[in-house]
């Protein structure tokens, strides 16, 4: 757990110093941009929790590739952010894309059967889930740019993460609140604005946001 919470900080403490150089930048389209982390490859049956049956993670398929080729993942998102795709880190590794498209199948599969043996799929949507997390996994896996993509998205998530602990600072800061702080974003206004209309110094809410963050990470590392 306190892994996992560290892992988190790490990429919000990057996003804090990357804010730190360059307060002015943070705007309404870090607050509301949506979060697409998840690559879809099917959406199955809406509600009732059956879009997950149909739904698969970039970080699945390349935990896949991991288990067919016994590359650790890290070796692989550092190919990945090379321009390779995760047909051709299959290819030099002794598996092949193809292989690696059947497996994301045959485990889709082996949970679709099921779902149809309790009622709660017919055979023929089923049918049609399976077709679409094949073609859409087919072209994922030969996708050049996946690495590029899932950078920039984790890069996003960071930066909305560290936006967080910078809105929290400004209404700490200001006496403003955090509801109208996100408002005013969303409006257009950027965070140093925000702070300095409020008779805030953008720079103290910097460091108070970097100084929660210290406290919070080394809790975590207890």
């Amino acid at each position: 757990m306190k892994r996992t919470l560290f892992s988190g900080f790490a990429g919000v403490a990057l996003a804090l110093a990357l804010l730190w150089s360059q307060p002015a930048l943070v705007s309404a389209a870090q607050v509301v941009a949506p979060d697409t982390a998840v690559v879809a490859l099917a959406n199955g049956r809406g509600g009732g929790g059956w879009r997950g049956m149909g739904t698969i993670s970039a970080a699945y398929l390349v935990r896949t590739l991991s288990t067919l080729t016994g590359l650790d993942v890290a070796t692989i998102r550092t190919e990945l952010q090379n321009g390779r795709s995760l047909a051709q880190i299959a290819a030099a590794h002794g598996s092949s894309g193809d292989a690696l498209v059947q497996a994301v199948v045959d485990a889709a599969k082996t949970r679709l059967d099921r779902a149809v043996s309790n009622g709660r799929l017919t055979q023929a949507e089923a049918d049609q889930m399976l077709t679409t997390i094949r073609e859409r996994a087919t072209t994922l896996v030969n996708d050049t740019t996946l690495g590029t993509q899932l950078a920039e998205r984790a890069a996003k998530v960071a930066e909305r993460s560290a936006l967080g602990w910078l809105i929290q600072a400004a209404a700490d800061q200001t006496g403003l609140d955090v509801a109208t702080i996100r408002s005013r974003l969303r409006n257009g206004e950027t965070l140093r604005a925000i702070v300095t209309s409020a008779g805030g110094d953008p720079q103290k809410v910097i460091d108070a946001a970097v100084d929660a963050f210290r406290q919070a990470a080394t809790t975590a590392m207890q």
